[in-house]
């Protein structure tokens, strides 16, 4: 995804996808993925989130997703308040402005999609190891009906 360039002046990027997880897996690769679980956002891995006028952009696109991923933790967690919840996220005390509050939504949004994406990937991979298990083991099993002369 590039950023657009009118008069000189860096447009935001726009963001198509209708989620953030089709964004995700449409524009990070495994290992951004992984950077982004292992670390978050605030370190630049997801060009695409580093700029304010980006990451603003990708919090008015996403923003009644993320406003529900919110309010589902929250509740998850057993937090009294969304805003309670949100006070708890690394660099929330720095938020001065509506840009810094859309930015630390859109990092957290995409940090924990990011999340999910990785334990989907993990609970698929478990999967299909206890479907490999089962195909040897009854591979491997006789049969009760097999000829045994």
């Amino acid at each position: 995804m590039r950023r657009r360039s009118q008069g000189g002046f860096q447009m935001a990027i726009d963001f198509k996808e209708d989620s953030i997880k089709e964004w995700i897996t449409n524009n990070l690769d495994e290992g951004q993925i992984a950077e982004v679980v292992l670390h978050g956002c605030a370190g630049g891995v997801v060009g695409e989130l580093i700029y304010y006028a980006d990451t603003c952009a990708f919090y008015e696109k996403y923003k009644n997703e993320i406003w529900e991923r919110l309010w589902d933790v929250h509740q998850e967690l057993g937090y009294d308040s969304v805003l309670h919840f949100i006070s708890t996220f690394n660099g929330a005390g720095d938020v001065g402005s509506d840009e810094q509050f859309s930015n630390l939504l859109a990092w957290w949004a995409c940090e924990d999609v990011c999340r999910d994406v990785i334990a989907e990937k993990e609970d698929d991979e478990r999967q299909q190891e206890l479907d490999d298990e089962i195909r040897s083991g009854w591979a491997d099993a006789e049969t009760p009906f097999a000829d045994n002369h």
